[in-house]
């Protein structure tokens, strides 16, 4: 089998995982995990992040939190006639219009990152594996733009999040991936 035949595979295989779990289990797990990066994200550091889809480990405490406390935070924006994936500073939560694809981002006006180093990219992900392996949604957006990102700055650490049902033993992986320097779930941190 090939691995993109492996790979849709186990994205409907996670899918319906997250569809099965209870709503009050995933938003703990959510929660527990966004204090535990709260811990581990130093004071005053520049974060890439993500506004969760429902499918997604749900870090909104998180960003709230980071925002609060006067960290920088970035956010995904899908932009320009090619839709690619830029990242723009979030001021908060409540501000965010929905995107091209419905999931809030900050606005157009709202300072983009560009090439600029950041402390920390947190990137989501369909699932990951202990050798913190990353299999995406399938589009592509996070991967071209995580190896972009990672030529200009090697050393920015990638911490890939999810829910505990997303932690396999194996994904299949291609050439073009990018494996994290952390997954982080709720119950386990793989360095």
């Amino acid at each position: 089998m090939h691995h993109s035949e492996q790979k849709q595979i186990l994205r409907q295989e996670i899918k319906k995982r997250i569809d099965d779990m209870d709503d009050g289990q995933r938003r703990a797990e959510g929660r527990t995990l966004s204090r535990v990066l709260l811990k581990k994200i130093p004071e005053g550091s520049t974060i890439c992040a993500y506004f969760p889809l429902k499918s997604e480990v749900d870090i909104q405490l998180l960003l709230k939190e980071l925002i609060e406390r006067g960290d920088t935070v970035y956010l995904p924006v899908f932009a320009g006639a090619d839709k690619k994936m830029i990242y723009r500073k979030a001021q908060n939560l409540h501000d965010l219009p929905p995107g091209e694809f419905t999931i809030p981002e900050p606005p157009k006006n709202a300072q983009e990152l560009g090439d600029q180093k950041v402390n920390i990219v947190l990137v989501p992900g369909r699932a990951f594996d202990r050798k913190r392996n990353r299999l995406g949604r399938g589009s592509g957006g996070y991967d071209t733009w995580l190896n972009w990102y990672k030529m200009h700055h090697p050393e920015t650490p990638l911490w890939g999040t999810c829910l505990q049902c997303q932690l396999m033993n194996d994904v299949p992986v291609e050439v073009h991936d990018v494996p994290m320097n952390v997954v982080a779930t709720a119950q386990e941190w793989i360095e």
